[in-house]
């Protein structure tokens, strides 16, 4: 055989670790790649390296702004522009990132084991917590990969050319070969690291919680293609209950307040124990830093970029009663560059337009409209600065989300009960800081009307982390939340133009530019392949090919 040489680019050390990090380039050949405990480690260090550049922006573009939970006026994912989707920079980052996790996780798998076990001594990570972080992000990546275009060709070989052209296997067996990983993870990760220097590696309790998510996606997509999906709602059930049990053994807590989740300020709320899994970010860190807290916030505010914002119709859903709404959600503000000048939401759609009419200028003041809200679960912590290194986690998996996932998991199973109902109120009774608000089982008669309870609720306690569009299309309620946000952008504008001063004003093209042939099997919940990947492999194109 051929001498072959292998390039890794990854960083000396986990890339969100507490260490002073420096880039470095490892080449490799097929003689001494993997010879020492120091190659095995800087092998699974690598395949993390990917994680920045698909979870600072891409995610949100694709699982947020697609959906109700996420604005940017006339951005093509906000839009659902078809068209444009195969071009898209963050849809072709996607692919590449999560395929390079792919690709450095067979590396590692391959060859890990080929080195012999005397070379690993105590003082550094073991051979099998090695393998084990490697099977799971190689099933984080497939995971992220079908959430996002259903089908992907499914590579698990380490010596397979890159240029082959590998069609897409079925979801099915996409899946089988995700839990065979996690099944693989779950028996050499820990329950914790110790340290927050490995905070951002994966855990066993991130393991089951992506093994629950596994089976609740399978069987979500069981039920609306008519199948019993009861087994597998169960499994989905069990590791949920085994996330749970490490809740009750200390290793996981709902956090007292939830900015307390998302709080940068301080280490104990950086690293809180509500988190199951994140991507990490430390602002004193070059190499270990991302500027995710730099995207959800306007210039004039705290000098962010303005890249995603909380639409009008989500926050006029909250109850203003809740920390979610109070804490989490800016709705008004003053600039920071000019100080006469105020910004807020209009306080319901029928006020929308009259923010500037009933504008009475005192001192020199005006209050100016605004068109979104904005998410402090970045909360950008330097303005003034230009410095863009931010100290915020990308929380992929955390405690809240899967207590509402056994919430979900219990009505498929047997229908409204008390015990899904104490679930999400487990959840609200934080938002709300009392048991006034919490959900009535006697408003609930079918398994239909508290699974769409249990979305919304998710949208409040989820929103613009990632997982909208895969929580409506797993619940079936895609195209029904998606006609309700569209109409409710149509009625705003009709609002905006019967309050506006000027009676020629027309707003139509507020709601115009979105669809309005949504389908309930569309083909537009998932993502065309990235063009240039369909035109070196056109089987490619089959990628979206599902029943339901």
């Amino acid at each position: 055989m051929k001498k072959i040489y292998i390039t890794i680019l990854f960083l000396a050390g986990i890339i969100y670790s507490c260490n002073d990090l420096d880039e470095v380039i490892y080449t490799y050949t097929d003689q001494n790649a993997f010879v020492t405990q120091d190659n095995a480690i800087e092998a699974v260090n690598g395949i993390y390296q990917p994680l920045h550049s698909v979870s600072a922006r891409a995610i949100f573009y694709l699982n947020d702004m697609t959906t109700d939970a996420c604005f940017k006026k006339e951005m093509d994912t906000e839009l659902l522009n078809e068209l444009k989707m195969s071009d898209n920079g963050d849809v072709a980052n996607s692919w590449l990132g999560y395929y390079q996790m792919v690709g450095r996780a067979n590396i590692a798998i391959d060859n890990i084991p080929t080195i012999p076990d005397e070379r690993f001594v105590a003082a550094k990570p073991a051979k099998n917590r090695l393998i084990a972080e490697a099977h799971f992000m190689r099933a984080f990546a497939y995971y992220q990969l079908t959430d996002l275009f259903y089908t992907v060709p499914l590579i698990v070989n380490s010596k397979i050319a890159v240029d082959t052209k590998i069609p897409p296997s079925s979801i099915e067996d996409i899946e089988q070969q995700i839990e065979y990983d996690l099944l693989m993870a779950k028996n050499s990760l820990p329950q914790d690291y110790g340290t927050t220097a490995d905070a951002g590696r994966p855990t066993l309790g991130a393991t089951y919680g992506m093994l629950c998510r596994l089976y609740m996606r399978a069987a979500g997509r069981t039920r609306l293609n008519g199948g019993d999906a009861t087994a597998k709602w169960q499994s989905a059930l069990h590791y949920a209950n085994e996330v749970l049990t490490l809740r009750d053994k200390g290793v996981y807590s709902l956090q007292p307040k939830v900015w307390n989740v998302f709080d940068p300020s301080k280490d104990e709320t950086l690293y809180n124990n509500e988190i199951l899994f994140a991507v990490r970010s430390r602002k004193d860190l070059p190499n270990g830093s991302s500027d995710i807290g730099m995207n959800f916030t306007p210039w004039n505010y705290d000098m962010g970029w303005d890249l995603f914002s909380v639409p009008l119709e989500l926050a006029w859903k909250f109850d203003k009663a809740d920390q979610r709404f109070t804490e989490l959600l800016v709705t008004n503000f003053k600039n920071v560059y000019d100080e006469p000048i105020y910004y807020r939401i209009p306080a319901s759609i029928e006020e929308v337009g009259k923010v500037y009419a009933l504008n009475v200028p005192s001192a020199g003041e005006r209050t100016l409209e605004l068109d979104a809200a904005y998410t402090k679960k970045y909360k950008y912590l330097r303005p003034g600065s230009y410095n863009y290194n931010t100290n915020n986690n990308m929380v992929i998996l955390r405690l809240a989300d899967i207590i509402l996932c056994k919430a979900e998991i219990l009505n498929e199973l047997n229908g409204p009960s008390q015990d899904a109902l104490n679930l999400v109120n487990n959840i609200r009774e934080r938002a709300f800081q009392n048991t006034t608000h919490n959900l009535q089982l006697i408003n609930y008669t079918s398994k239909e009307g508290l699974r769409s309870a249990i979305c919304d609720e998710r949208l409040f306690e989820l929103n613009n982390e990632g997982s909208r569009r895969p929580d409506l299309i797993r619940m079936g309620l895609w195209k029904n939340r998606m006609d309700g946000y569209i109409a409710q952008i149509k009625t705003k504008s009709e609002w905006r133009k019967q309050n506006s001063t000027d009676p020629n004003a027309d707003f139509s093209s507020e709601w115009k530019v979105y669809p309005n042939d949504l389908k309930e099997n569309d083909i537009r919940r998932y993502f065309p392949v990235p063009k240039r990947e369909s035109d070196l492999n056109p089987a490619l194109l089959n990628c979206r090919t599902f029943t339901k």
